[in-house]
Order: structure tokens, then C-alpha cells, then sequence
């Protein structure tokens, strides 16, 4: 019995899809070290469309390792190495570094990986780190305030950045360097956390590096840019931006690079685009920011 032209086509589509399923399950996968908590803050469904996408961009598995927050080290480099044999590479959260080091001794050939985050120091005696690039992430939070600032109608308002911990200097001046860079010259002003401020007339927008609980609870009608892990779905209606340095979001470009290109990476940025669409805001800071 010959096969028809079509049906050849389809068989050799099948084919075809057949080997890229086979060279996609057969290669190495990525492994993640998370936990409950983590879990629930960033979103699970947010979490299972990331782990989608890095699968598909990376074209291997990327498989989360779920391990309790009370786990020894010992047993989190126990987990890990049953996740998988010879994976093509581990990310561990800052919070299991001792794991990471465990692991890492015991497979010197799989290369491993702890994001250190923002307020961490590089440990010298782990090659594989990778922090935030704090500095790149406050200029460009600054450039967004700037344009947030412009689109009210209290140009000559103030901006307003709480903080949990005081901000290294460096940080501070890519900041300013970043309202400045869009043509905001005025000082910002720079608070705790547990600060309630509350002279907020004039306050055009606001940028936390910290959880100020307390100033979101007001319900205040001003533009907030984020530093943050958590689900946009579960943010205020006022937050417009969120600078995101978890471990999802700097996946891919680590595992793209292996740390070639450096051991600190800026945050993935996110914009809520139902917050934004009233304020007409989205398109003029994806368009200009960096224009």
C-alpha cells in the first residue's frame, strides 16, 4: 500500500516531532531549590508558567526541588542528587548555601549556583555565585520614577524611597543618576520602612526596597514601584512596577550564561499591565525608559 504525498508529510512531521521530544526528555535538566514558603510568596501558578517557559526557552526540563526550610544540609544535597543524575546545572536560594557547598563537593563536575540576592556579600570560597545588580535595578527604578513623576500633574512633586536598610551610597547615586538621566531634579527622599509619613500631597511616587506594610495599608492613590518576589496579582492597585530578583526570574540568563558574564545580574522587571492601563503609562515607560 503506497502512502499519499500528505500522508508522507505527516509522517515525517511526526518524525520529526518524535526526535525533539526524545532530544528534549534525554538532555540534562536544570534543577531548583525551593520550598513552601518561597512557593506560596511568588505564586505556584506564576511558578509552573516560569518553569513552562524556561523549560521551552532552554529547551531541557527545568525541575524545581522542593525541600523544607528546616532541612539540613546534608539532606538538601541528598534531595537534590536524587532529583536527578548529572543534571546540567543547580540553582540554590542564598538560605541553603551550606547545601549548595555539600552538593557541590560531591559532584565537582555539575556546576552549581547560589544567588546570593541583594544584600549579600560574594563568598569567596563559592565559585558560583551570583547576586543582583542592585546599582543597575535602582537607576532604572529611578529613570521609571521620573517618567511616573512627569505623567502627573505635580511636576515639581517628590519622590519618595523606603527602605529596610539604610542603602549602600553607590545605590543611592544610581538612583538620582536615574531621575536625573529623565529630567527629575529633585532630591528624593529617602525613609525607614517603619516610617509613617505622612506629608504625602505632594508625593508624586514611591519606590520600596523594603516592606512598608504600614504605607501601603493607607490605600494611597500614588504610583509604587516594588522590589519584590511576590505575585503581582497579590500587590496593591497602586504598584506599577516590580523590580523581581528571585530565583525564576534570573534562571534562564544563568543557565545561558554560567556565569560568564559576570556574578551579578539585574532583576527581571514586571509591569502590571491591568494597574497600569488607566494611567496610560505602560507604552511611555517601555518606550523611553531607556531611549
Amino acid at each position: 500500500m503506497k502512502l499519499g504525498k500528505q500522508n508522507v508529510f505527516f509522517l515525517i512531521v511526526a518524525i520529526f516531532v518524535l526526535l525533539l521530544c526524545g532530544v528534549f526528555l534525554f538532555r540534562a535538566p536544570v534543577l531548583l531549590v525551593t520550598d513552601a514558603p518561597f512557593d506560596a510568596l511568588y505564586g505556584r501558578t506564576r511558578a509552573l508558567l516560569k518553569r513552562v517557559e524556561a523549560s521551552l526557552r532552554l529547551f531541557r526540563r527545568v525541575m524545581p526541588v522542593s525541600v523544607s526550610v528546616d532541612t539540613g544540609s546534608d539532606v538538601v544535597a541528598f534531595m537534590v542528587e536524587e532529583a536527578a543524575w548529572s543534571p546540567y546545572l543547580v540553582l540554590f536560594p542564598y538560605r541553603y548555601l551550606e547545601g549548595a557547598r555539600r552538593y557541590a563537593e560531591a559532584f565537582p563536575e555539575t556546576p552549581v549556583f547560589v544567588l546570593g540576592g541583594r544584600s549579600r556579600e560574594k563568598d569567596t570560597e563559592f565559585l558560583g555565585f551570583v547576586s543582583t545588580d542592585s546599582a543597575t535595578d535602582f537607576y532604572r527604578a529611578g529613570l521609571c520614577a521620573a517618567l511616573i513623576a512627569f505623567d502627573s500633574e505635580q511636576v515639581a512633586g517628590e519622590v519618595l524611597l523606603f527602605q529596610g536598610d539604610p542603602i549602600p551610597v553607590e545605590w543611592s547615586v544610581a538612583f538620582l543618576a536615574g531621575l536625573q538621566e529623565k529630567g527629575f531634579e529633585r532630591e528624593p527622599k529617602y525613609l525607614s520602612v517603619t516610617e509613617d509619613y505622612s506629608d504625602t500631597q505632594n508625593v508624586v511616587c514611591v519606590v520600596m526596597s523594603g516592606q512598608a506594610t504600614t504605607f501601603l495599608e493607607r490605600n494611597l492613590n500614588i504610583p509604587v514601584i516594588l522590589f519584590s518576589w511576590v505575585d503581582p496579582a497579590l500587590t496593591s492597585q497602586a504598584v506599577t512596577v516590580i523590580f523581581d530578583d528571585s530565583p525564576w526570574a534570573l534562571l534562564i540568563r544563568v543557565a545561558r550564561t554560567m556565569g560568564k558574564e559576570g556574578t551579578s545580574l539585574p532583576s527581571e522587571m514586571l509591569f502590571p499591565t491591568e494597574k497600569m492601563a488607566d494611567r496610560k503609562m505602560l507604552k511611555q515607560v517601555r518606550d523611553k525608559m531607556f531611549n
